[in-house]
């Protein structure tokens, strides 16, 4: 049913039919005549062939039929685009942050903002599901680990590169006696990480993605692969003794694992010259404004980022 008496010429039109058209708009048929009358009037042309049953669109009715047509999918249009920015002032301001990195974030950044006086809403997930759901825009910002630093559908500004070690136990065959730190850190052949067992990260978790270009890139194939989404389940099995396995992990899960005394028995390795790294980000989808509060919110990040820098 068309909403607005300015409308009520499409019922009219679509149903070819006075009484069915009063009948769908809840008003009397005299009203919805006397409505027709003084609409073609003020229009000074006939917009209703009355001598066909059923009722028949002149020329003229047909070309206002398609204007109200338009005219009301733009009002929709309308109403929809105001409803989202209302609902946006709302809730100025909704964050995603990666779970596994919300204690860094919460502790180091956000204490530090001001945040502006608005409603927050912060969301935690993975890279991944940061990513989607500010693409759908469900969320104003997002903290991401991207495989790029370039993304076709984001804006994107990486704060801080972070690396990612490969761990083993410290008395795996691999080291040769060797020892190390995650600021010394012992280069290793491919041929000797292939037909070894590696912890994987599940599909939500750009980890996993992280690990397989690196595989791909030195020709890794392990024998077997352990499918686990918590990284400090991990550091504890590859623990337990020598040949327990490998795994990509990030350095800020190692150094939380330093600090609470958790990683005595593990070695730090890289495949290159240099340790693997990649862009933790800011990001937010490309081509929509964001709101005063969300811009100044990203504004403060970046400064903070690069003066810790």
């Amino acid at each position: 049913m068309a909403s607005g008496r300015q409308y009520y010429f499409l019922t009219i039109a679509e149903t070819r039919n006075l009484t069915r058209a009063s009948e769908q708009l809840m008003v009397s048929q005299p009203s919805l005549t006397q409505y027709l009358n003084k609409l073609e009037s003020e229009l000074e042309i006939k917009l209703i062939d009355r001598s066909h049953t059923p009722l028949r669109l002149t020329r003229g009715g047909q070309l206002y039929y398609e204007y109200l047509k338009a005219a009301r999918a733009l009002e929709e249009d309308f109403q929809r685009s105001l409803g989202e920015l209302r609902r946006e002032n709302e809730t100025a301001l909704t964050v995603g942050i990666p779970l596994q990195k919300s204690r860094d974030v919460l502790r180091k950044i956000l204490p530090r903002l001001g945040l502006p006086q608005v409603p927050v809403s912060i969301w935690e997930g993975t890279s991944i599901t940061v990513r989607e759901r500010v693409l759908k825009g469900e969320l104003s910002i997002g903290f991401c680990h991207m495989l790029a630093e370039q993304d076709g559908e984001l804006t994107a500004r990486c704060l801080k590169r972070e690396r990612v070690l490969i761990v083993c136990h410290r008395d795996d065959p691999v080291l040769h006696g060797q020892t190390s730190s995650v600021d010394r850190t012992c280069r290793v052949s491919p041929e000797e990480l292939s037909s070894q067992i590696f912890y994987q990260m599940g599909p939500e978790y750009i980890l996993r993605e992280a690990a397989a270009a690196q595989m791909e890139r030195y020709g890794i194939e392990p024998r077997q692969r352990i499918m686990m989404s918590n990284l400090d389940a991990i550091i504890d099995l590859i623990q337990e003794g020598p040949d327990s396995g490998f795994a990509f992990m990030p350095d800020y899960t190692i150094y939380e694992h330093l600090a609470a005394g958790g990683c005595e028995k593990l070695a730090y390795l890289r495949l290159g010259e240099e340790d693997f790294s990649w862009p933790f980000c800011i990001i937010h989808k490309k081509g929509k404004p964001l709101p005063r509060p969300a811009r100044d919110f990203w504004d403060r990040v970046v400064e903070i980022c690069c003066a810790d820098s």
